[in-house]
C-alpha cells in the first residue's frame, strides 16, 4: 500500500510560502521537475534518485552593462539538498521563502550566471 503521508506533509511546509506570495506565486510540474516562481525570480526543485530533493535558485534577469543583454544569477543553498522528510521541507521551504524576498549572499552561494 502507497503511503501518501509525504504529500501531506509537503503540503503543510509549503503553507508559509503561500501565505507569504499568494497568488503572485506560480507553480508548473514537469516530471521530477517542479518549477516556483515568484516576481521572474525561481526555484527549480528536482526530485534526485535516492529520495532526495535538490532546488536550484534562479534571480530574475537584469540588464549586463557589458554585454547589454538580460542575465540571470543562479544560486544553490549551502545544504542544497534535501532530504524527502518532513524536516527538510521545512528547510527548502524556508529557503524558498528567503529567496523570493531577497535574501542572496551569505545564505545562497553564487554558481552561474546565463
Amino acid at each position: 500500500m502507497e503511503s501518501h503521508e509525504p504529500v501531506r506533509w509537503l503540503a503543510e511546509s509549503a503553507a508559509p510560502l503561500i501565505s507569504k506570495f499568494g497568488d503572485r506565486l506560480t507553480l508548473v510540474r514537469d516530471r521530477n521537475c517542479v518549477h516556483w516562481a515568484f516576481e521572474g525570480h525561481a526555484a527549480i526543485v528536482e526530485f534526485q534518485p535516492g529520495g532526495e530533493l535538490r532546488a536550484t535558485f534562479v534571480a530574475a534577469p537584469v540588464i549586463d552593462e557589458v554585454s547589454s543583454q538580460p542575465v540571470s544569477t543562479v544560486y544553490r543553498s549551502r545544504s542544497d539538498r534535501y532530504p524527502l522528510t518532513r524536516d527538510g521541507s521545512v528547510r527548502m521551504i524556508d529557503d524558498m521563502v528567503a529567496f523570493f524576498s531577497g535574501t542572496r549572499e551569505p545564505r545562497f552561494d553564487f554558481v552561474s550566471a546565463f
